[in-house]
């Protein structure tokens, strides 16, 4: 007899536990919008945050480094030329004497060094920096491509989940209402009610238990695969709209 008092306390606490832990605990995993228009501006919102995400950002700096290399390829020419000017007492002040001052012409000097290779290095390095910048445009557009995929589809992934998280609560809680007649009626002494079918249906509530653990465990790790693409949390996303 004692055994079955146990039996039954342990029961009954258990679910006392269990029930106030889901009370205090999912309620932050059921905020999504429901109406469609919602539903896609908050799409649009997560895939807008995504976008900001230093794997994307990361590119803005690329293209300002390769605008500094176009540049500098630009401007290559510009080392093939040389002027140079004679600086001395003469050139400073001046002096009448020409003879003296004919040791010191010409007073500047201009010149080109131009190696022939160059003709041909030159305008092919600025093709070469031109079409890294292209590059660096089509990677962009190809990963933010890639990236609002992955966000959209982790979306339906917790939206799938959480839909099914919500269609197994009533399960679990008819479960529950099942146990509580069954244990109310087994200590009111029911003949109809022994222990086994008492502990057939915790059993039964034990069960769906379980099965609610677990689609809750999915519903939070979508949830923080979808928040970790976004770079914050889905209530963040939904103050923002």
């Amino acid at each position: 007899m004692k055994k079955m008092l146990s039996t039954v306390l342990v029961m009954c606490l258990s679910i006392f536990a269990f029930a106030q832990l889901q009370k205090k605990d999912t309620a932050v995993l059921l905020k999504l919008p429901a109406d469609p228009v919602t539903v896609a501006r908050f799409k649009e919102k997560l895939v807008e945050l995504a976008l900001q995400n230093p794997d994307i950002s990361q590119y803005a700096i690329k293209k300002e480094i390769n605008k500094y290399e176009k540049n500098m390829a630009g401007s290559a020419w510009l080392s093939h030329f040389t002027a140079a000017g004679n600086l001395n007492e003469f050139t400073i002040k001046g002096n009448s004497n020409n003879n003296v001052n004919a040791n010191y012409y010409p007073r500047y000097n201009f010149g080109v060094m131009l190696p022939l290779g160059n003709l041909i290095k030159i305008p092919n390095d600025v093709k070469r920096v031109k079409a890294e910048g292209r590059l660096l445009d089509k990677q962009r557009e190809a990963e933010s491509i890639a990236l609002k995929g992955k966000v959209l589809e982790a979306y339906e992934e917790y939206a799938a989940n959480k839909k099914l998280f919500e269609l197994h609560m009533p399960l679990m809680e008819d479960a529950l209402q099942n146990f509580n007649q069954t244990e109310e009626k087994f200590r009111a002494g029911d003949p109809a009610v022994p222990l086994e079918i008492y502990k057939s249906t915790y059993s039964a509530y034990n069960g769906e238990m379980v099965k609610h653990i677990q689609l809750e465990k999915v519903l939070r790790q979508s949830k923080l695969i979808l928040e970790a693409l976004v770079g914050t949390t889905l209530e963040n996303v939904m103050a923002q709209l």
